[in-house]
Order: C-alpha cells, then structure tokens, then sequence
C-alpha cells in the first residue's frame, strides 16, 4: 500500500528558529486572542547543546498537542484586564457594583493583578 502524496508532504505545524546562541525557539499558532483579536502563539525556547535540535522537535509536537488537545490558554489577557472587562459587562445594582469594585481593588488586583490568567476553559 503506497502513502498519497499530500499525506507525505504534510507541512509541519509549528516552527523552530535557530538562535544566534544556539539555542531553538519553538512557535505554534494557537489560534486568535479572545479579547485582544491578536494571533496568539505558544513560545518555548530550548537551550542550546549537543541534542538540543531533537529537543526542540519534541517541544513543537507537545505544543501542537497542546493546541489540538485545546490545553493551551486562549488569551494572553493578565487578571486586571479580565477583570476591567466584566466589570463593564456587568449588569447588577450600582450599590452591587461599587461592592464588586471596591472588592476587587482591596483583595484582588494587589494579590493577582499582574499575573497572566490561566486557561480556565
């Protein structure tokens, strides 16, 4: 039995850039960010040494997983901006809402404003 043509030329998913250093970037689209509408992409870099090109290689196919197992975060969005956006979504009592936001900036944002949001999808 003979493998057809566009299966053995199936074009890899993912790239990986040789640094100046020796070291490899490895990139995977990810698909489009959910609140920015930007490309989102799953970067890695593998340090350079003697098996380093085969180490990137098998970084390229966890991050395709990744992105077809859909375990991979859809927004690079940090907790602030997450919470900006419900609160401007939100449809409550305006008493409601000034508890909702005197909440969050007290016992939220200084704890875990700046930190990237994890995928909880």
């Amino acid at each position: 039995m003979t493998v057809s043509p566009s299966r053995s030329k199936r074009r890899n998913r993912g790239e990986i850039e040789s640094l100046p250093s020796g070291s490899f970037r490895v990139r995977v689209y990810a698909g489009i960010d959910a609140l920015s509408g930007k490309r989102n992409y799953l970067v890695e870099t593998v340090p350079a040494g003697p098996k380093a090109e085969a180490e990137a290689e098998r970084v390229r196919v966890k991050l395709v997983n990744q992105v077809d197992e859909r375990r991979s975060p859809r927004t690079k969005a940090t907790v602030n901006q997450l919470m900006d956006r419900y609160l401007e979504l939100l449809d409550v009592e305006e008493t409601t809402k000034e508890r909702y936001e005197q909440a969050i900036r007290v016992h939220i944002r200084p704890l875990l404003g700046d930190r990237d949001c994890p995928d909880f999808g």
